[in-house]
């Protein structure tokens, strides 16, 4: 571990659920994997690392929970869940589905550490060990510090405070400059301040880190992210239209296909071939989704463009 990168330019920002959202918006799909693959309809505010909280998709791993952003392909709309499992979901996704990113405070330390501490050890000897026999306990994730400089009128400052004095969660994001991010789960514990002659006015603040930190890689030190798009054709025409859908990936290859035709008719499977064709009967706008299965799990769906499916004109 030889190489370093500088601490200059690192930003640090705390979640602040108190001020008005970065962004809000829909989300269209999702797949049933581990980790899940959300499909936005709008991805344009969004980085990887970022935490968003989840409602109205219906499924219960998913709701009411924040969840970090990884995999962010801005061309697909599409992003991984980290440590999200859908794969037990049964029900239809929501149409109320939606996301909400939180504004964030500017922390801006003059310098900071992670403390992580080591894992307690249970004492399991008896009078008839030979040596001393122990468990290892309970992990602590240990505290983020840092040192900062204080204005009390400054818009940030007033954040941590509130923070502080609410202590609930939030999440905190260390931005390196190379583009990597940790985030974790923390609540305020302190904020010291200190002042003197020919000084400005210094502040300490000690975060209790509350669950597991995750660290998501800069975009071109992660490996490729495999996609899929879906393209299909004939786009409008007289029912029974005949359509022809055609895949294409990237960065891997899917062992096979679940195909929803979007107009009821049961899903198809393909395997082995990345092209199908699909008949549809009566009149209305339909748009056809490919599900691929790669690495024995489910990734993000595909949808290909709506297909119109006019009545027979008379004559």
């Amino acid at each position: 571990m030889k190489k370093a990168i500088s601490a200059q330019n690192t930003k640090m920002f705390l979640e602040n659920p108190n001020a008005a959202p970065i962004a809000t918006g829909k989300l269209t799909t999702a797949s049933q994997s581990a980790p899940a693959y959300v499909t936005f309809a709008d991805i344009a505010k969004l980085a990887n690392g970022e935490p968003i909280y989840i409602t109205g998709s219906g499924w219960p791993s998913l709701d009411n929970q924040e969840w970090i952003v990884q995999s962010l392909d801005k061309d697909a709309k599409t992003a991984a869940l980290y440590g999200s499992d859908t794969t037990d979901e049964t029900a239809d996704w929501g149409a109320a589905a939606s996301f909400t990113l939180n504004a964030f405070a500017d922390v801006c330390a003059q310098s900071y550490a992670i403390n992580q501490n080591p894992a307690s050890s249970i004492d399991t000897t008896t009078l008839c060990d030979d040596e001393k026999t122990s468990l290892v306990g309970f992990r602590d994730p240990g505290t983020l510090t840092f040192d900062f400089f204080i204005d009390p009128t400054d818009s940030d400052y007033l954040a941590l405070n509130d923070a502080y004095n609410d202590g609930e969660e939030r999440m905190f994001e260390i931005i390196y400059r190379n583009g990597a991010v940790r985030t974790l789960p923390v609540i305020v514990q302190s904020i010291n301040e200190t002042g003197g002659v020919d000084q400005a006015v210094h502040g300490a603040a000690t975060l209790k880190i509350t669950g597991q930190p995750i660290l998501t890689q800069p975009a071109g030190a992660a490996p490729a992210t495999y996609t899929l798009t879906a393209g299909i054709s004939p786009l409008s025409g007289e029912a029974p239209l005949h359509v022809e859908l055609i895949l294409t990936q990237k960065n891997g290859a899917a062992s096979s296909f679940s195909i929803d035709w979007g107009d009821g008719s049961t899903a198809e499977t393909l395997t082995g071939t990345t092209t199908s064709t699909h008949n549809y009967d009566t009149p209305g706008s339909f748009t056809a989704r490919a599900t691929p299965t790669v690495n024995g799990s489910q990734g993000a769906p595909a949808a290909a463009a709506p297909v119109t499916v006019m009545a027979v004109s008379g004559g």
